[in-house]
Parts: structure tokens; C-alpha cells; sequence
């Protein structure tokens, strides 16, 4: 007996669904033939409130819009359509008789896929149909169409058209207007982590978050805003997990103990714990680009288990650029500004900032008639070093010391390289007294520092001391005369000391 052969049935193919919406019969006519000749299957709608009620009940595989139609044109429509979850993956081809480059823009901008030019034969129309859908079948293994609900009546589909369109204009104005707000901060300030704080500021407010924070990457920097009163344990659960969740972007090796965290906070915020901030329940990280690398780490964090809907992330993602542009511009800025003030080898204030400083600081002192000192350090026998060692062993030297010098000084107080070997530390609000315990610790903290010379000397400073009012100086230029000559004193009285000017005597 022979064999039977079953020969196994290919899947049936079924047309693609095209919509057409098109208030001309005539245009109408010939589009339907061009595409059914095609092989697609193809609805009419006559205007733009019919397309949208018809996009969302037929579930189209490719909408055809022409641009001017009564009651809505085809640029709301495929607004609607590209907004609409149901449909926003739905290609979208404007059709129109108008040739204008700034009518395909603004096309284009709405959403649309293609941008088809009428002509008699609608030469255009059937390949652009066909690019977006691959042929005119798909296989019957294709995925289903979503079976929506039962065409409302006439009068409801306006209703809830016309509703939708005011939604859509209502959110498109809500985010045109957060976008505006931060790009307005482009031109704030040159200094970057206050121009951060407020971007920061106005994402606390769109996104109802109390604790938002930007990590800059390549500065090891976390800039944290806390809107409103959360407490001392949630900010520090904060503080942690923004550091851990911006941690994958640090350039390797870096500790969290090497990042610094600037805070911009009510000192009330962060007193006293609150019971309903009892513990973070949402994160959200969202790394920013600009010029092709990442720059900086978006952490939001909320004690809401629901924090961030789907329209929270969605004006995120829309915002996420002008927020991208505006830190790093604030980053530019600032390292422009730092390199125009600050010393290329030791990172300190330069000469010439360090007297724009002095002199402010100053008149602040002579205003308020409060207390100001300053310290001028020298490196002890620095030319034998230089001679002995070469100058590369001398500029690591400065280096380090610099770095010795500021970790002995509040963050109010300035630091400057004055010049060559010789630092400058200027102390607001501060005493002779005060400032000349600060130059003791200053020096200890230099003789017991290891600088690893190849002898394994030691570095040794001499400092002078002046303190306004009591020095007796009559401007700025008289403080450094104060303290220049207190520093020749501890130089020719055997180095490695501390010396006080203006006819101040210590206790």
C-alpha cells in the first residue's frame, strides 16, 4: 500500500489593515485603489475625529493622514495617536498637497513616520506604505489584533475625542513649561553645584520627591536637595543609596570616602525623624549624557511605594535632555571658571584671586566690624630641596602640600598659592589667637608628614600671622605687609615656627 504523504498547510495570509483618513470621495477613490491594488485592506474615515474613534476600534497596522481635514487635522491626530498606548507603535504617513519644508517639519515633529507629497498617480504613497510594513501580507502566525470596545455613538466619540485632545494640549503645556523652567537655569549662575541645587529644585517639585541628588562623574561630586522635612535617618538612607546606586558609573577605584557631597537643605529638614519618612520605598536612576559620555547620575528617592508612575517617567524622559544640557553646561562653565582662578599645579586659588578674595573679605570685616587673620606659609630651605632632588620633587611637594594645608582649614577658610613656595590662608571671622593655633597645627601636621624625599628628610614650614583689627592694618595690602613681615621673622629666628605680627602677643 503506498505511503499517504501529508503535505504540511502553509499558514494563511491575511492583508494589512490600512486607515485612511480623507475628507475628499475623490482622494478617497483613488487612495483606496492605489493601496487595494496593493493587496492591503483598507478603511476610510472622513475627518479627524472619525480617524481617531476608527484607529482605536479597527486596530490598524499603518494610518494614512491627509493634513487638512474638517473638525481635527492630521497633525492632532497623530499627536493622539502616537500618544495613546493602543496605538503609539502604529506607523502614521501624512499626506498632504503641500510641498513646504516647514510643513514636513512640523509633520515629522508630530510623529509621523513618512511625509507623502500628493500628486495625481499618488506615486509616493504605495512604496512608503510598503518600507513601514515590509509587503503587502503578513503571515497568519502574526500577532492578533486587540479586540477594543464597541463603537460609541456619534455625539460620545466627540466628547471623548475632543476631552483627549484637551488633555494631550493641557500635558504638552505642563511640559513645555517644565522644560522651560530648567532651561532657564542655563544662564543662572557660573557656580555649578548652585545651578545643579535648582535644577534639583524644580525636579523635587514636578515629581513630589523630597530627597533628589545628582552625582557629577567626573568630579566625584554629590549635589543633594531635600525639599521639605524628612528627617536625619531618611537622609542618611538617602545619602547611602545615592552614593551605592551612582557607584557603576565612578571612574574605577573610586571610594565613596573621595566623594563630596554638597548639601542643600533647610537645617531643619534633616533634625528631627519623622514617622511617615520611614525608610525609601521608590528609587529611580537615570544616568544624563552629553557629548556621547555620561557626566552625571539622576538619583530620585521616595518613602511612596508608587512614586514614579508612568507619567512621573514619562516627563523624566522628556526632560531628561534640557536637564542633560543644563548640568553639563554648568560644568563647563565652572571648570572654565576654575582654571581662570585657580593654580595649575597645587589646584589652589591663584595670586590674583586670592587678592579679589582678600579684598571682599575685607571690607566684609570693616563693615561688620568683625574679626579677620591671615597666614603666610613658607617652605623652609625649598631651593636645597630643588637643587638637591630636581624641581619635579619640588612641584610633588607643593602638590601634597596643598593638600595638607586644606585639610587643616574649615571650608569657609581660602587657601592660595601666593607664589613659588609660599601659601596664602585666609581666615574669615577669625581672631589672631584663633588663627595662630591654626598655623601651629598647620606646621605640625607639614613636620610629620611623610613627602617621601629620596634622602627621607622632612618638609618644615615658617608661617607669619595677622589679625585685623588688631594688627592695625588700614586696608588689605596692610594685612599682608603684617603677616609678610611676622613670616621674615620665623625665618630668621630659625625656621619651623610660628610667628605673630602686628604687635600681637600670644597667650
Amino acid at each position: 500500500m503506498p505511503a499517504i504523504i501529508r503535505q504540511e498547510q502553509k499558514p494563511a495570509k491575511h492583508p494589512y489593515r490600512i486607515l485612511v483618513a480623507e475628507d475628499s470621495p475623490t482622494q478617497q477613490r483613488i487612495i483606496k485603489t492605489v493601496l487595494s491594488r496593493e493587496g492591503f485592506d483598507v478603511v476610510i474615515a472622513g475627518d479627524g475625529i472619525e480617524a481617531v474613534t476608527q484607529a482605536f476600534q479597527e486596530n490598524p497596522d499603518l494610518v494614512v493622514l491627509d493634513i487638512e481635514m474638517p473638525r481635527m487635522d492630521g497633525y492632532q491626530v497623530c499627536r493622539l495617536l502616537k500618544d495613546d498606548y493602543r496605538t503609539s507603535r502604529t506607523p502614521v504617513i501624512m499626506l498632504t498637497s503641500k510641498s513646504q519644508e516647514t510643513d514636513k517639519f512640523w509633520g515629522l515633529q508630530t510623529g509621523a513616520d513618512r511625509y507623502v507629497t500628493k500628486d495625481f498617480q499618488l506615486t509616493g504613497l504605495a512604496g512608503a506604505v510598503r518600507e513601514l510594513l515590509g509587503g503587502g501580507d503578513k503571515d497568519g502566525d502574526a500577532p492578533a489584533r486587540c479586540n477594543l470596545p464597541k463603537q460609541p455613538a456619534v455625539d460620545q466619540q466627540d466628547v471623548d475625542v475632543l476631552s483627549r485632545v484637551n488633555e494631550l494640549l493641557d500635558r504638552k503645556l505642563y511640559e513645555a513649561t517644565v522644560i522651560n523652567e530648567i532651561s532657564k537655569l542655563n544662564t543662572l549662575s557660573e557656580n555649578c553645584a548652585l545651578t545643579v541645587s535648582s535644577v534639583l529644585t524644580v525636579i523635587a517639585k514636578v515629581t513630589d520627591c523630597p530627597v533628589c541628588s545628582i552625582m557629577l562623574v567626573e568630579e566625584s561630586e554629590l549635589i543633594i536637595h531635600v525639599h521639605g522635612p524628612v528627617g536625619n535617618s531618611y537622609f542618611e538612607e538617602a545619602r547611602r543609596q545615592a552614593i551605592g546606586a551612582a557607584s557603576p558609573y565612578m571612574k574605577p577605584g573610586t571610594a565613596s570616602t573621595q566623594i563630596e557631597v554638597v548639601v542643600d537643605s533647610d537645617p531643619s529638614f534633616i533634625r528631627e525623624d519623622r514617622p511617615e519618612f520611614d525608610g525609601i520605598k521608590s528609587m529611580l536612576v537615570i544616568p544624563l549624557q552629553a557629548r556621547g559620555q555620561k557626566i552625571a547620575i539622576l538619583i530620585l528617592s521616595s518613602p511612596r511605594p508608587d512614586a514614579f508612575a508612568e507619567a512621573t517617567q514619562r516627563l523624566l524622559e522628556i526632560i531628561e535632555y534640557p536637564v542633560s544640557l543644563v548640568v553639563d553646561n554648568a560644568r563647563l562653565h565652572e571648570g572654565t571658571r576654575r582654571l581662570a582662578i585657580t593654580d595649575g599645579l597645587t589646584r589652589l586659588f591663584n595670586h590674583r584671586h586670592f587678592y579679589e578674595l582678600l579684598e571682599q573679605e575685607f571690607q566684609r570685616a570693616v563693615r561688620y566690624e568683625s574679626q579677620l587673620s591671615l597666614i603666610m606659609a613658607d617652605i623652609d630651605s625649598f631651593k636645597k630641596i630643588n637643587d638637591a632632588h630636581g624641581h619635579q620633587v619640588g612641584d610633588e611637594i607643593l602638590t601634597q602640600l596643598a593638600g595638607v594645608i586644606s585639610r587643616e582649614v574649615r571650608d569657609m577658610d581660602i587657601v592660595a598659592r601666593y607664589g613659588g613656595e609660599e601659601i596664602a590662608v585666609l581666615l574669615p571671622q577669625t581672631g589672631p589667637k584663633q588663627a595662630c593655633e591654626v598655623a601651629t597645627r598647620i606646621r605640625g601636621a607639614v613636620e610629620n608628614y611623610n613627602f617621601h624625599l629620596p634622602d627621607g628628610g622632612n618638609v618644615t614650614l615658617s608661617l607669619g600671622v595677622a589679625g585685623f583689627p588688631e594688627c592695625g592694618a588700614s586696608n588689605y595690602a596692610g594685612l599682608v605687609q603684617v603677616a609678610d613681615a611676622a613670616l621674615y621673622e620665623a625665618k630668621k629666628t630659625g625656621k619651623n615656627r610660628v610667628v605673630a605680627g602686628g604687635n600681637y602677643e600670644p597667650d
